[in-house]
């Protein structure tokens, strides 16, 4: 291990992740159910527009630093190179891309299952688009999600872990980290979202690029919104057929 290696910005980035976006996080659920409490007809669209500003702009400064202490776009994945073994990595993240779909679709069609999955998420539930104009608000936040977060955790964090702790450990302590960013979702949220981060990792380190995580965390959280949008749909007219907005 060598902690002298993180320099100020490894840990300001270490301890703004690990701190700051859990708590900013909760904060925004509680003012997001607040909302909705309250009847605000905007809650989820201005949740949304805030999560999409807060990100973006959150993705440019970070980014912004590393680029101005003099690293560069290939140290963050982003610059593909892949070759020989890497390939199997790439086929492994487009199999699991397929699969989130195929289980999207298989679920879209039991009530029950819908029925489960509202009850498994609880009020996190509440986050899924309700209607089509949200709905495409929406899909620009799972793609957002896609790409900047995949910069920042597997990207610069993944990075700057990696320098003082080695490869294997920064895969393990950068998804823990990712999964409190979700600390929002409670302890279970967490844990899912923390497994879902090293699988990441895993898919960014042995493809070589962030490319292949990119993909995959956006077809995961539009596929979990569209599940989401569906059982809330259901739940608000349970007789009738189950309509996706997102």
């Amino acid at each position: 291990m060598n902690w002298q290696t993180l320099g100020i910005f490894g840990i300001v980035v270490i301890l703004f992740l690990t701190v700051a976006m859990p708590l900013l996080g909760i904060w925004d659920f509680r003012r997001f159910l607040r909302h909705l409490a309250e009847g605000r007809a905007d809650a989820r669209t201005s949740a949304y527009r805030w999560v999409l500003f807060m990100e973006w702009t959150l993705t440019l400064v970070i980014a912004g630093w590393w680029l101005a202490d003099g690293r560069g776009l290939s140290d963050l994945g982003l610059v593909p190179a892949v070759d020989g073994w890497q390939w199997l990595a790439v086929g492994l993240g487009l199999a699991a891309t397929v699969f989130m779909i195929g289980q999207m679709v298989v679920v879209l069609r039991k009530p029950s299952e819908l029925e489960r999955l509202r009850e498994q998420v609880g009020e996190v539930a509440a986050l899924g688009p309700h209607t089509e104009a949200e709905g495409r608000l929406f899909t620009l936040v799972c793609v957002t999600a896609g790409v900047c977060e995949e910069i920042i955790y597997r990207g610069v964090l993944l990075a700057v872990l990696a320098q003082a702790f080695g490869i294997w450990t920064a895969m393990v302590v950068s998804s823990v980290i990712f999964g409190l960013g979700h600390a929002y979702q409670g302890p279970a949220g967490i844990a899912k979202t923390s497994l879902i981060g090293l699988v990441m990792a895993l898919l960014a380190v042995f493809s070589g690029s962030l490319f292949v995580p990119m993909v995959l965390h956006a077809v995961v959280d539009l596929t979990s919104g569209r599940l989401m949008a569906a059982a809330n749909s259901q739940e608000a007219a349970p007789t009738g057929a189950v309509e996706s907005t997102c």
